[in-house]
């Protein structure tokens, strides 16, 4: 099971008050009940009483669940799949930015992640009819800008790039990719994109656990290597980071994980390296935004935030019914 707004379940700590206050209201109406049964005996006393806790109870209980169901409702629960067929105008690409530490070497003149942002910016100043995002990431992935048709918004962000942005240690591709398929809109009838920038070096996380997530949803991913395989010195301030032994830390290129991203997705592998990068990623971006129009289908996971909404319903109009003084003659 997933949920569209996992952040709403910790609505559920709003449960701890709710118990609380009907222990209080439990307490309480004991005290009412005894006043109200002095007039029968103590055996019937007893008797009313075990029946009107009963009572109570089980309706505490079920609107109780009809808190539960509401809240989980409310945070939009998916599970199980259906093929959904979808007619699609347009292109959204999501640029994933890796700004690891090692996106800093200098092996890329100026150095990866520099060379990262300029293709990056040359190729939204060339897409105007494109809508584009931003995320970026190292041990975790950040949604930087979300879809936009401004231009600006996004060049700004890329120019503004470094691998200070993000304080998390390492570097996770999959927290990244996990990030850049966030950034898009399911209500949006376009074709959708990552275009990942990275060294292709991860040193936590697994890639192909969200590969086939990704290839679910029919995003494709464009991944665009930046470095070398002679690699080089990682930067640290004004000196180089070294290991333990105090020799200097090597990047290398390692473009495996990132030409199997491409290819597991039906997308494309660029060595962003080579003169004719631009050139094929904007060919690439162009030739996707021209198809104007396409149908197909995609398997999506099923929205089943409606049962919950029933089963809230029907857990509540329990609660009134027993309330209301269900079974009792008096």
């Amino acid at each position: 099971m997933t949920f569209d707004h996992p952040r709403l379940l910790f609505l559920f700590f709003l449960l701890i008050p709710a118990v609380l206050l009907m222990l209080y209201q439990y307490v309480r109406q004991q005290k009412i009940f005894l006043v109200f049964l002095q007039k029968y005996n103590e055996e019937k006393q007893i008797s009313r009483i075990r029946w009107l806790n009963g009572r109570y109870i089980v309706m505490s209980f079920f609107f109780m669940v009809f808190l539960v169901c509401i809240i989980i409702a409310l945070a939009g629960p998916r599970w199980g799949y259906r093929m959904v067929t979808e007619h699609r105008r347009g292109l959204d690409v999501v640029f994933a930015m890796d700004v690891s530490r090692s996106m800093d070497v200098k092996d890329v003149v100026p150095s990866r992640l520099i060379r990262a942002s300029l293709l990056a910016q040359e190729l939204v100043k060339a897409s105007p009819g494109t809508r584009f995002a931003v995320t970026i990431g190292k041990g975790s992935g950040i949604l930087a800008v979300p879809l936009t048709d401004d231009p600006e918004a996004i060049l700004g962000c890329l120019n503004g790039l470094s691998s200070s942005v993000i304080t998390s240690q390492g570097t996770n591709l999959e927290n990244l990719i996990l990030a850049a398929v966030s950034g898009f809109q399911d209500s949006s009838p376009a074709r959708r994109r990552i275009i990942l920038f990275s060294d292709g070096e991860a040193l936590s996380g697994n890639l192909n656990s969200v590969l086939q997530k990704v290839k679910d949803a029919d995003i494709g991913i464009i991944t665009v290597a930046l470095g070398l395989q002679d690699g080089g010195p990682v930067p640290a301030g004004q000196d180089t980071l070294r290991g333990p032994d105090g020799s200097a830390v090597i990047s290398y290129l390692q473009p495996e994980s990132l030409v199997h991203a491409a290819e597991r997705t039906g997308g494309l592998y660029i060595d962003g390296s080579q003169k004719d990068a631009l050139a094929r990623l904007n060919s690439q971006v162009q030739s996707l935004s021209s198809e104007s129009s396409s149908s197909g289908s995609r398997r999506e996971q099923k929205s089943q935030w409606y049962l919950f909404v029933i089963f809230a319903l029907m857990a509540y109009g329990i609660s009134r019914w027993v309330e209301s003084g269900w079974g009792w003659s008096g």
